[in-house]
């Protein structure tokens, strides 16, 4: 049996889904998971939230100044983006499609690929510290760093909510709102740490503190849990012959396309607006401090209204935002349209992550949740990879200082549409869905 006809038995079928059980839960376990998952999310995507503070100063004399990078590369935007493109985990994420189906099998050995991957981060950062110029970092701080914080993201984020089945928006929701402390904390500690002990001081910082925190997560990790069916199988071409799977992968690609772009570019559209410096980071702060109680309250309301629901609800808003508010502040050069948006941005920001595990568990089953989460991934990590670089290239190329609010026009029209296209793939989604297991308010 295909994968793609596999889930059309397991897809709302509630006596097959009683039926493929796994062992009991105890409670230690559902703590060490939540625990190990939520400290590499504060650390790994606070890294990925908080980039545009490295985006800025890697395009400052400060950096030149310090001899990590020379003085040519500060205008070099798009290859500054590609340092945190890579570094967001995606190059792992990319090949999902691949290793998946087999996590509940390799997955036995989490604890060992915690360890590669906080060696990997280390080690990044450890050697980003010695760089002296732009392509060093982008191999170090970008490819080493991505590597052990996609490995994290790849591994530990699918297994948390086998583990919470009842409550497994909130438990993610919990994860991700330690993702918006990690990013406040980073937001406000980074810039201060440049500035008082300068660029290579503040990556061995980077590096002790991923040695600490992947050892604690490399402790605490669990596996898959084992339920009596697996299916092993990769996607082929014939489950993009069902439509609401087609879409649905459609809608990850579109994700992070735009997810990232107002809080990478953030800081330096704030400066753009005239603000300075400071300002420019407490605003990004406030993007991941909203984000903590809203990813909570965005977790568990989602188990009640639904995850599909949450999930279209919340990318809706997000592009109003972005048309609305984002793109308003750069045509009359508003700091109060511009906070307003990071605010929106902040609430809705996570809302993705948070819900889409749950939502693909429960449109396409258990026994197909690894191959068909795995195709979904890799398309994700393929949208992480490119999505800085394509938007960094679209600002204009001049250094930080000689920026206005017109040269980010175009990458915000940009985000703009990929979120209305996303918007229309989620409601073919739910609209097909409904029409194939009934109309329900809570889906």
């Amino acid at each position: 049996m295909s994968v793609s006809e596999q889930s059309t038995v397991d897809r709302g079928n509630s006596i097959e889904e009683e039926k493929n059980t796994s062992g009991e839960i105890t409670k230690e376990q559902k703590w060490k998971v939540l625990i190990a998952t939520s400290t590499s999310s504060f650390w790994v995507i606070g890294l990925m939230q908080s980039f545009g503070i490295w985006q800025r100063h890697y395009g400052s004399q400060a950096a030149v100044k310090d001899g990590i990078i020379r003085q040519s590369n500060m205008i070099e935007r798009p290859v500054i983006s590609t340092i945190g493109s890579f570094g967001n985990g995606g190059l792992i994420a990319a090949f999902a499609i691949l290793y998946f189906p087999y996590l509940p099998r390799f997955g036995k050995r989490i604890r060992e690929i915690c360890i590669i991957a906080t060696t990997l981060m280390a080690v990044g950062f450890g050697t980003a510290a010695a760089s002296t110029h732009l392509w060093m970092l982008l191999l170090t701080q970008g490819l080493l760093v991505g590597l052990g914080g996609g490995i994290f993201l790849s591994t530990l984020a699918p297994i948390l909510p086998e583990y919470f089945d009842k409550h497994s928006g909130l438990a993610q929701g919990v994860s991700l709102a330690s993702a918006s402390a990690g990013g406040t904390v980073l937001s406000l500690a980074t810039p201060e740490l440049l500035d008082h002990i300068g660029s290579r001081a503040t990556l061995g910082v980077m590096c002790s503190i991923s040695i600490i925190l992947g050892a604690i997560v490399s402790a605490l990790a669990q596996p898959p849990r084992r339920f009596t069916r697996r299916s092993n199988k990769m996607v082929n071409w014939k489950t993009f012959k069902d439509p609401m799977f087609t879409l649905l992968f459609l809608a990850n690609l579109l994700h992070p396309l735009s997810v990232s772009n107002p809080a990478t570019f953030g800081p330096e559209f704030s400066e753009a607006l005239g603000l300075s410096k400071q300002r420019g980071s407490v605003i990004l702060a406030i993007v991941s401090a909203v984000g903590l109680p809203a990813r909570l309250v965005t977790g568990h309301v989602s188990d009640l209204v639904g995850h599909q629901n949450m999930l279209l609800l919340a990318t809706a808003v997000y592009a109003v935002g972005v048309w609305g508010f984002w793109y308003s502040a750069a045509a009359i050069k508003s700091e109060g349209l511009w906070i307003g948006f990071s605010v929106l941005y902040g609430i809705i920001n996570g809302t993705f992550n948070t819900v889409v595990n749950s939502a693909q568990k429960r449109l396409f089953g258990d026994e197909v949740y690894y191959p068909y989460n795995g195709a979904m991934t890799s398309i994700r990590g393929i949208g992480y990879f490119i999505s800085l670089p394509i938007a960094g290239s679209l600002v204009r190329r001049v250094e930080d200082d000689k920026l206005d609010t017109e040269a980010f026009k175009k990458p915000i029209c940009y985000t703009g549409i990929v979120l209305t296209l996303s918007v229309a793939c989620l409601v073919s989604v739910r609209s097909l869905d409904g029409k194939r297991v009934g109309w329900k308010w809570a889906r």
